[in-house]
């Protein structure tokens, strides 16, 4: 018995720092994959930001379209009913 527990009490150092280097090891791998996920969250919150911008201007030149539509629709109508002004297309 007591060559068991002489045995144990030797092996327990080796455990010890084996368990001490995986410790590390994986404190390691977390500050990476928390690394990793900053920058992705970082690339997401620039394209969601470019993505935003893309729209506005989107957005702002189909009004401006359909601004100018409706004012050739209101020229073309008034044309039809005897505006001679209104068929120039100048």
């Amino acid at each position: 018995m007591r060559i068991l527990f002489a045995l144990m009490l030797a092996l327990m150092p080796a455990v010890a720092l084996a368990q001490s280097d995986e410790d590390a090891a994986h404190r390691a791998d977390r500050r990476e994959t928390e690394d990793l996920n900053r920058s992705a969250a970082h690339a997401v919150d620039q394209r969601n930001a470019a993505n935003a911008a893309t729209l506005a201007r989107y957005r702002d030149q189909r009004e401006a379209y359909q601004r100018e539509r409706d004012a050739w629709r209101r020229r073309f109508a008034a044309c039809q009913a005897g505006d001679e002004r209104a068929c120039d297309p100048g």
